[in-house]
């Protein structure tokens, strides 16, 4: 048994689990909250506080991903990879769904309460200095990654990494080891707020997690302009930049109610754990960035192993078939018109000519209408719903009034109620659904948690 884990079982041989969660979540949720302290800090904060730990981050082999849409789906899928060739593998993904534990995987698996309660108590004397001297109080995010940092150190084979926001500001990106892996996912238009108004400030923004000296891999872009500042920091950083083709002819894919199967180039006919044409092309950038490291790091592929990477890559929120109140309901976190329009034309390939009834909410920085506009032509009921935001990461607020979603689906010519309740409007829209389709829950991970009974609170 590792040191790390010597200690954290009660007499009796069963885990607290419960009482180290709770611990967790009073001090991040309750201590902590939201970033405070001063503004326009960048990494400084980050830097300090994982200084004060003996740089945590730089003691694993990294797998860096950025990008707008597909992160947590490429890095699940470079994760599970990397398992099935016998590798220990780390992950960290954010946000979490169901459960914080989420974001700390070891092996494909939440760490259990108690090591996540252990890094956390070993963490918090860095916390309280670095706030003592002047930096601030580290926030939410900077905590867990911390925590994950802390769990991955010395202890895994290769750790993955999922940007939080952006990736030249990100707290992930203190990540300094020259064998650092970049991963760029495709860029399109979604935190404005905070990235930039337009592509090229946030692909510049994206762009940040490229290594110095070192190697990364990307998806080809849609804009020729996101390419170009991509490849142009690339350059000025030195750093080897391999393009990825995430479209036909180089893959190609076909979703049935079973699945999706994806033929890669070069690769037999897999199987995927996620669902849809565009986790296809996440599959084949995550391989593409397998590949990488197997040819940096002396390994070979081996097609039984990836075959089972491909096939056990599991990711709560994307496409996630649950049976809520006898009825089947797609769970999906999309929350921009990018990643909806993936989630669209994955319902279209499964159910093919089909409307469906949409529950939607989504969050106040969003752009209403054209979350609206990708969904309609699939919907025949909106059920217009909101929560209540503030897990850790964002300041608590309510998302957009749900009459406001409502009034935008009926200006597209979609009927739509307003159910202010999330679990109330699933059960709604089952009404209004036809036999044998299910009832579709999308537009933020916050609504997921809200309509699925019996998941932890975020």
């Amino acid at each position: 048994m590792s040191s790390r884990t010597a200690g954290l079982l009660s007499p009796d041989g069963a885990p607290s689990s419960r009482a180290a969660l709770h611990r967790v979540h009073r001090h991040l949720y309750e201590e902590l909250g939201p970033q405070r302290g001063p503004a326009g800090a960048g990494l400084a904060r980050a830097r300090a506080l994982f200084g004060a730990l003996g740089e945590p981050q730089d003691r694993f082999r990294a797998v860096h991903v950025a990008g707008t849409a597909g992160k947590g789906s490429v890095s699940t899928f470079v994760a599970s990879l990397l398992r099935a060739h016998g590798f220990r593998v780390g992950t960290h993904l954010s946000p979490h769904v169901y459960s914080l534990l989420e974001r700390f995987q070891i092996d494909g698996e939440p760490a259990p309460a108690e090591l996540v309660d252990a890094a956390l108590a070993r963490i918090r004397p860095a916390v309280e200095a670095v706030d003592q001297a002047g930096h601030g109080r580290p926030s939410f995010f900077e905590t867990t990654n911390a925590i994950a940092f802390d769990l991955f150190a010395d202890q895994v084979d290769y750790g993955v990494v999922e940007t939080g926001l952006g990736g030249l500001f990100d707290s992930t990106n203190t990540i300094s080891r020259a064998d650092k892996l970049g991963v760029i996912t495709p860029i399109g238009l979604d935190h404005q707020d905070v990235l930039g108004a337009t592509l090229r400030e946030i692909a510049a923004q994206k762009a940040g997690i490229l290594p110095v000296g070192g190697r990364a891999v990307a998806a080809r872009q849609r804009s020729a302009e996101v390419e170009d500042v991509l490849s142009t920091e690339a350059a000025r950083r030195g750093c080897d930049l391999r393009w990825v083709d995430l479209g036909p002819p180089a893959v190609r894919a076909w979703t049935r109610p079973g699945g999706t199967e994806p033929q890669l180039r070069g690769q037999p006919s897999l199987s995927l754990g996620l669902t849809g044409q565009h986790q296809a092309g996440n599959a084949h950038l995550a391989l593409r960035a397998v590949e990488a490291i197997a040819a940096r790091d002396g390994w070979s592929l081996d097609p039984d192993a990836i075959w089972l990477g491909a096939r056990s890559a599991t990711l709560p929120g994307r496409f996630e078939r649950r049976v809520i109140g006898r009825r089947t309901v797609v769970l999906d976190g999309a929350h921009n018109p990018m990643k909806l329009a993936a989630l669209v034309a994955t319902l279209r390939e499964v159910h093919p000519g089909a409307r469906f009834p949409w529950v939607l909410a989504v969050k106040q920085d969003k752009d209403l209408e054209a979350v609206v506009r990708v969904i309609v032509p699939t919907a025949c009921l909106v059920v217009a719903t909101q929560f209540v935001t503030g897990d850790g990461d964002h300041l608590a607020g309510t998302s957009v009034p749900a009459e406001q979603i409502a009034i935008a689906a009926r200006q597209c010519g979609v009927e739509a109620v307003v159910e202010e309740d999330p679990q109330c409007a699933v059960a709604r829209a089952a009404g209004g659904a036809e036999a044998g389709l299910p009832v579709v829950v999308s537009g933020s991970f916050h609504l997921l948690a809200a309509v699925r009974p019996g998941t932890t609170a975020r």
